[in-house]
């Protein structure tokens, strides 16, 4: 069996105890397993969150923090998609599970902060673009359907948690039915 073998072998907090501990390295597992770790993480919890005992959450969040990041080191998904993918995660958990201001991923303050630290342009330079996108180059179409994929999970964390979510999103609603 190989390293990647063994991790999908267990269970999700034998999985998450390993990986919050950085093991296995980003080099010892290669692009493609990365990124079967980060969706054995994701499908693991959406199956799991109802039934993880409260003490486990921060390890199965760091550990998904790992897999992300290594993921991301290993050239297996960008930055971006890392983060579009941790934003639905916590959408998925979110609609299971309550909110919890310790947890990164129950967190909806630091998931939105997240999408503003990684969306490419204002909601003004959006709404000027969108206007007329079908005349746009393809660059910047495809910029525009980026932003569209970070905002749509925001925006359904905005609904699930209306009163724990920052107000930025408000213009982004009112944007994002224009945008590809």
């Amino acid at each position: 069996m190989n390293e990647f073998d063994n991790l999908a072998s267990l269970d999700l907090r034998s999985l998450s105890e390993i990986l919050a501990t950085h093991a296995p390295t980003v080099p010892e597992l290669g692009r493609g397993q990365w990124l079967g770790v980060v969706e054995l993480m994701t499908m693991r919890l959406t199956d799991e969150c109802g039934s993880l005992p409260a003490e486990s959450w921060a390890t199965c969040s760091l550990a998904l923090s790992y897999a992300l990041e290594a993921a991301v080191a290993s050239g297996s998904i960008d930055q971006r998609e890392s983060v579009i993918r941790r934003l639905n995660l916590s959408v998925a958990l979110l609609q299971r599970v309550p909110l919890n201001a310790e947890v990164d991923i129950l967190n909806p303050g630091h998931l939105v902060d997240l999408l503003f630290q990684e969306i490419p342009m204002s909601v003004e330079e959006a709404r000027d673009l969108s206007v007329d996108w079908r005349a746009l180059d393809i660059a910047q179409i495809r910029l525009l359907r980026a932003v569209k994929n970070l905002v749509s999970p925001a925006l359904s964390l905005a609904r699930l948690v209306p009163r724990e979510v920052d107000g930025r999103l408000k213009a982004w609603e009112e944007v994002f039915p224009s945008l590809p």
